[in-house]
This record gives structure tokens, C-alpha cells and sequence, in this order.
């Protein structure tokens, strides 16, 4: 954004967790009202409540002004190109969170300036020790903006943002600074520094770019200025020909989460220049090496696979399934979050309960740990207790209410220590729930259609109920979904990639479909797809006794996959109406998808509204950036999401899509995701960007056409309009796609058009 401050330094956030009685909320009775727990869970609707917590313990305006400089404490950091200071995290329970960010300004004249500073919560400014700002100020993604007229002395002014945030579940907290009037030179306190030195590191570094965003060999390519050496870690490379290249550490492993949800599977390269303390950060996916996009034997043989896969991943769960073996150690992760009412908390219990059902191994004493923890534990909002776990996606939806059946149907005559109730009267409860659940989806449909993430966590608990629960016609219906699920998951799946539309998605999951919980499963069911480490739903489908899995549907070219619904708000704190209706087209070569007419114009959060897929690394598509982030906690983010969601719309081969940029928009653009380092081969051809992958043809064109991003984590990744961007074209399988036309509001290809007001 311009006139943005990029360069900081930053400190940890300091955490603490949010003790209950500062909540003010009532633990039992009604979740419901203004003043209702229920907030607790919901991103959105949380705010009112933060700020009340924060005007209960606010920021010390009176204390010392921290010391910012370059060392121990605090480190350097260059922001993305939205300016925003990030220190955005997911956390699993109430947590307060407290950071810091200082900077220095240098001007020859002394001036007025104005400052503006943007963030989700409330913050301090100090200017040379002076307090200038103190907002209380609570936005749940998008910063809200103060400003204040500054008079800055000739000389350095040091500058500092002290930040609050207070974390349930996704927390975003985030800072920017915009500096009005004349240019200020941004010098960074760091002792010793030498400033020429430092000046052409910044453009050694401003140039240099990681041309691939994975790696399954640990080859990791950089692009930069030919005979400039960089330092990548311990290593120093030299460009030749504008190319170098690194071996991540034998040690370098992706972020991982629980055996049931997925992490982002990334390492970050820290590339610096000798003789200067500034660097640059690029993230590197470690992608899973086991991908599979043609079936190679037998259902016996991927099943085998499969379990062979999840015996080598970390202890969990899912490791206890499948070796038949539960020890303490592959426990400790659930029973952690169990006993803390951690967020996800929900996909734990229902694994430890296909554990008790089906692993007969344990550890001395174990069973009866975990038979504790679940009778202690609350398994809907409308019981006592206050917590963030999310009970109203749909997902968590179904987990919550199977996990209440399946322990009140194995513990029946326990009582239940957070209720007092029975098992039986708790089965009673989350049965009646989760087969009303069932129910609307066999009638109408997901919200969260086709999620490459929440899909696998819906059969857990489908397959789940069909192995353990007592109900017959409660197990027919789960089964009856279950098969849908996963017939559709074929359906919305070309080479192992559920590369379709989806209602809610990640920026990992959209950038390689190695890493979407539904690969495992598609590997089970039909011999295709990746090995990763959400393995916990397919490990409960493979060890699966009741439930038979569906044999693979006949392949069409040409599919249309539609989804309607009614909201409740006491499930999904919305009350409205939902559909979808996704084209899906295939051929050996390519596939390209599209959700049309989904909400355009209104404001997006994870939907992937379309795409074009040629490889598990090949994916291009475009969305309405809102930042720079590609954190999950920024929803939506640069890649994943709509900041105002397109009008789009599918003519088997070719994809029309429509965007508005408001004047204000904090970014001002769309970009696409087009990985040229994935391809065989690329050009650009008048308004076209065309990438060939085997036989498979994808284009890509936008009014004026499109630059190709050459510097930075998205280089030859990225491509950013030249013109106005506000409409794209999407043809698969035409190595000499046509001229389009465009105008203020709407694009036509060959016969084919679209605008804002039509059909």
C-alpha cells in the first residue's frame, strides 16, 4: 500500500490465557442473547466482547515506552506488500496477546506529517517517547485506520506501535503505518549497522525470488541478480544467469498438524546479504513425495498403502489404528486438547472413540485416561462451560453430535461430569442432532460444498457413526451420505486432484493438492491422489468393518453439482438460504471448474470460486486479493478467498469471471495464480498467458494483459494485470485461443458474454 512503512522491529507476542471470570459470561443456562457464551466461537461476532475485555485490562498508556533495537529481543522484518506488521495466529483456547513494533523515521527538514495507522485491535503509538494514539478499536479480519497529525523534528524520530489482541480461534492481528506528506527515510535502530552496505543489500534482495513454492527433493530454486551472492543460511550461492539453487537441511520438515487436519507443510529460507543485517524470508512447501495421479493395482494393495503410510507418520491416533497399538505417546496430542477445551477438540474425541471401539492393545491404565477424559468433556454449546471450540461450521456441526452419540452410547449408564447427565440421555441428544444433520444434507446439500478440507472431516464422522452407533436407520442414512461423499469426491477429482470449486479452502490445498485432507482418501478409495499426514479419516475408512467402500462411478466429461439449504441459526449463527452449483469438466489432459453465480459482489471468506488444473502443482486461478497474507488465520487472504467474491460463469471449456475493485480497496487488484516452473512450456501471446503441462493447454487473459512477477515468494508464480483486471478469461485445451473483448463491467468471448446485470 503506498506510503507504507515495510520495515520494523519486532518483538514475540506475549501471551496469557484469558482467565474465565474476565469473560463476564455465564458458564450454564442459555448459551443465547447479547450476552451469550455462544460468542465465544464466532470470529466475527466476538468483537464487541473483545473490546469490553480489552477496556478491562487495556495497554499501560502511562509505562515506559519500550526500547526498540535490533539484537536479542528484537528482530528485523520486511512486510508484504500490503504494509501489514503480521503476527496473525490460530489459537486453540482464550489467549491475550500483546506485541510490539518499532521503526525510525530520519528527515533533514523538520515537518508536519500525518500518520495513519491501521489494526484489528487496539493499539499505542508513541512518536520520540510522546503517546500520540490510543485506539480501543476491535475489527475481526479487516484493520480499521486512525491518523493523527505529528510534527517530526530534523533528525530520527523513533517510532512505536505497541499492539493488543485477545485470540479466539483464528486471531488476526495486524498493523500497518502510513506515513501522509513529504517522504521520510525509514532507518532501522540497529548498532553497528554500516548504512551504504545495508542500502545495496535491500536491492540485491528486492530482486531476488523463489520461483517455486514446493519441493518434494529439496532443491529449492532462487532467482536474482546475475553475479550477486546471497547467503541462504549457512550457505552462500552466486547467481548465474539470474539462477541459483539451495538443498533445504535433512532436517527441514513442513509444519504439521494433528493426524486429522492438515498445517501448512512449510520451512522458511532466510536469504541475507554478508556484511548487512537485512534479509528476506520466503516460505517453501516440503510437499509429500507419494502422489499418484493413475491407480496402480488393487483396492487391498491401497489400502496396504495407505497403512503403511500412516505406521511412518508421528504418534497419533490414527498411528494406534493402524498398528493396532495405542500408546501414551500417540495420545498425548488429543488428550491435550480434550482436557483444555482446545478448538478441534471435536476431531480428537471421535478419533479416541474409534480407538476404544477398535484397537484392543493399550498401554496400562490408558483406556481408562481416556475413558475420563471423555466423560469430563462438553460436546455441545447449550453445556455448561466457556470455551472458543467452534461448534457451528458445518463440519464441527456433525463431529460434535457424533462424539456426543458415540460416548453416551459407550459410557451409557456413566454420568457425565459437565452436565451431570447420563450416557444415555447424552447419546439421546447428539443422535437426535446428528440425524437431523444427515437429514438436511441428503435433501439439499453442503454449504461447505466440496471442501478439499472439511469433506474428509465429514466422513470421519459419517463412517464413525455407520461402525459404532446403535440406530439402524441412523447408520442407513450415514452410509447413504457417506457414499455420496465420497462418489463425489470422484466426481470433483481429475488425477488424484479434488481440483473443483470449494466452499471453503486453503492456500496449501489450492497451491498443491498433495496437501488436501480428501488425497488420502481418494488414494484408498480409488488407487489415486497423495499421502500426507491428515491420514486419521481415511485410516477410520480403511480399518472400517461395517462400511464397504463404494467402487469408482463411470467417468463423465461434463458434470453439473448443485447444493441448497436452509441456515439455522442456533447451528450456524447465520439464518438464510445456501446453494451452489459447480460445473466440473474433464478431460485425459485437463480439468477446469467453476461455482457459478456464488454470492457476486458480496464479501468472500474461503470459497475457491474457480480453476483450472493440469497437475497436483498446477493449478491457476484468480481472486480479489484483500493482503498479502497466506496465513489461515487471515480469511480471506492473497490466496485463498475473495475480499468481494467474482461473478463467474462456465462454458465447459472456457471460464468468464468478473470482479469489482472499489476505489478504497486496501490492495486495488486481482492476480492470478499461474506456476510457470510447474509447466513444459509457456508464452505470452497479445492479452494471453498460455502454460502447457503434457498434453493439457491452459489460457489465461485480462484486459491489457498480464505481467509476469519476478522478484519476491510468488516470482514467475504470480501474474498481476496491466489494465484494470476487473475481468478474466479462462480457456483449457485451445493452443490458439481466440480474441476476447472487453468493456466497463463485462467481457465476451468467442460467443459467449457476460456483464454484471444479465443471465
Amino acid at each position: 500500500m503506498t506510503g507504507s512503512v515495510r520495515d520494523w522491529l519486532v518483538r514475540p507476542v506475549v501471551t496469557a490465557p484469558v482467565p474465565e471470570d474476565d469473560l463476564g459470561l455465564a458458564a450454564s443456562g442459555s448459551p443465547w442473547g447479547p450476552d451469550g457464551r455462544w460468542v465465544l466461537t464466532n470470529g466475527p461476532d466476538v468483537t464487541p466482547l473483545k473490546r469490553r475485555l480489552y477496556l478491562a485490562r487495556p495497554l499501560d498508556s502511562a509505562g515506559p515506552v519500550p526500547e526498540v533495537v535490533e539484537g536479542a529481543e528484537f528482530r528485523r522484518i520486511h512486510t508484504g506488500a500490503d504494509g501489514l506488521v503480521d503476527w496473525s495466529e490460530f489459537c486453540f483456547t482464550p489467549t491475550y496477546r500483546t506485541a510490539v513494533a518499532g521503526t525510525a523515521f530520519e528527515v533533514d527538514q523538520a515537518e508536519w506529517r500525518t500518520l495513519c495507522v491501521a489494526s484489528t485491535g487496539p493499539f499505542l503509538l508513541h512518536v520520540n517517547g510522546e503517546l500520540l494514539l490510543h485506539a480501543d478499536t476491535v475489527s475481526y479480519m479487516e484493520p480499521v485506520e486512525h491518523s493523527v497529525r505529528v510534527w517530526l523534528p530534523s533528525g530520527v524520530s523513533r517510532v512505536v506501535i505497541t499492539s493488543w489482541q485477545v485470540g479466539f480461534r483464528e486471531c488476526r492481528q495486524v498493523v500497518r503505518l502510513r506515513v501522509g506528506g513529504l517522504p521520510v527515510r525509514v532507518v532501522i535502530p540497529s548498532p553497528g549497522a554500516d548504512e551504504r552496505a545495508s542500502a545495496a543489500a535491500e536491492r540485491i534482495l528486492s530482486a531476488v525470488g523463489t520461483p517455486s513454492w514446493g519441493t518434494v527433493n529439496g532443491e529449492v530454486a532462487l532467482t536474482g541478480p546475475s553475479g550477486a551472492s546471497v547467503r541462504v543460511g549457512r550457505e552462500l550461492v552466486t547467481f548465474v544467469d539470474g539462477r541459483a539453487s539451495v538443498r533445504l537441511d535433512s532436517s527441514a520438515e513442513g509444519a504439521v498438524g494433528s493426524a486429522s487436519m492438515l498445517a501448512s507443510g512449510e520451512v522458511v529460507l532466510r536469504v541475507s546479504v554478508d556484511g548487512s543485517p537485512v534479509f528476506r524470508e520466503f516460505p517453501i512447501a516440503v510437499l509429500p513425495p507419494a502422489y499418484r495421479g493413475e491407480p496402480v493395482g488393487s483396492p487391498a494393495q491401497w489400502r496396504s498403502e495407505l497403512l503403511a503410510h500412516v505406521r511412518s507418520t508421528p504418534p497419533s491416533v490414527a498411528t494406534a489404528l493402524a498398528s493396532g497399538q495405542v500408546s501414551a505417546s500417540a495420545l498425548e496430542r488429543s488428550l491435550w486438547m480434550i482436557g483444555s477445551r482446545a478448538d478441534c477438540a471435536d476431531f480428537e474425541a471421535v478419533g479416541l472413540l474409534t480407538a476404544l471401539h477398535r484397537v484392543s492393545s493399550w498401554e496400562p491404565g490408558l483406556r481408562d485416561t481416556v475413558r475420563a477424559a471423555l466423560l469430563g468433556f462438553k460436546y455441545w454449546i447449550d453445556q455448561p462451560g466457556l470455551d472458543a471450540m467452534c461448534y457451528f461450521t458445518e463440519n464441527h456441526q456433525l463431529v460434535w453430535h457424533t462424539a456426543e452419540l458415540l460416548a453416551g452410547e459407550l459410557f451409557a449408564s456413566s454420568t457425565f461430569g459437565n452436565t451431570g447427565w447420563t450416557g444415555a440421555q447424552h447419546a439421546a441428544h447428539g443422535g437426535e442432532l446428528a440425524a437431523e444433520w444427515i437429514r438436511r444434507r441428503l435433501a439439499g446439500g453442503f454449504s461447505e460444498f466440496n471442501s478439499n478440507a472439511y469433506l474428509a472431516i465429514d466422513a470421519l464422522a459419517l463412517v464413525s457413526i455407520v461402525e459404532f452407533a446403535a440406530d439402524s436407520s441412523l447408520v442407513a442414512s450415514a452410509r447413504e451420505l457417506l457414499d455420496r461423499i465420497l462418489t463425489g469426491l470422484h466426481a470433483t477429482s481429475w488425477r488424484g486432484i479434488n481440483g473443483a470449486a470449494h466452499g471453503r479452502s486453503y492456500v496449501n490445498t489450492v497451491r498443491s493438492s498433495r496437501f488436501e485432507e480428501t488425497a488420502p482418501i481418494l488414494w484408498l478409495c480409488y488407487g489415486v491422489g497423495a499421502l500426507n499426514a491428515a491420514v486419521l479419516p481415511a485410516t477410520a475408512l480403511a480399518t472400517a468393518v461395517r462400511y464397504q467402500l463404494p467402487a469408482a462411478p463411470d467417468g463423465v466429461e461434463l458434470a453439473r453439482i448443485s447444493s441448497a439449504g436452509e441456515y439455522r441459526f442456533e447451528h450456524d449463527l447465520l439464518s438464510r438460504p445456501y446453494d451452489s452449483d459447480i460445473v466440473v469438466y474433464k478431460t485425459p489432459d485437463v480439468m477446469l471448474s467453476t461455482v457459478e453465480d456464488y454470492r457476486p459482489g458480496l464479501p468472500g471468506l474461503q470459497e475457491h470460486i474457480w480453476g483450472a488444473t493440469l497437475g497436483p502443482e498446477t493449478q491457476v486461478y484468480v481472486t480479489h486479493a484483500p493482503n498479502s497474507s497466506t496465513s489461515s488465520s487471515a480469511r480471506p487472504n492473497a490466496w485463498a478467498g475473495n475480499r468481494i467474491l467474482p461473478r463467474a460463469r462456465q462454458f465447459r471449456d472456457v471460464v468468464l469471471a468478473l470482479y469489482r475493485i472499489p476505489p478504497d480497496d486496501p490492495m486495488g487488484y486481482t492476480h492470478a495464480w499461474f506456476p510457470l516452473s510447474t509447466l513444459d512450456s509457456w508464452e505470452q501471446r497479445g492479452v494471453w498467458t498460455i502454460g502447457r503441462r503434457g498434453a493439457g493447454i491452459v489460457a489465461l487473459a485480462c484486459e491489457g494483459g498480464a505481467r509476469i512477477v519476478t522478484s519476491g515468494p510468488d516470482a514467475y508464480q504470480e501474474l498481476r494485470p496491466n489494465g484494470p483486471g476487473t475481468a478474466w478469461v479462462c480457456v483449457v485445451g485451445d493452443p490458439s485461443p481466440a480474441e476476447p473483448e472487453f468493456w466497463p463491467g463485462g467481457v465476451k468471448y468467442r460467443s459467449h458474454s457476460l456483464d454484471w446485470e444479465g443471465p
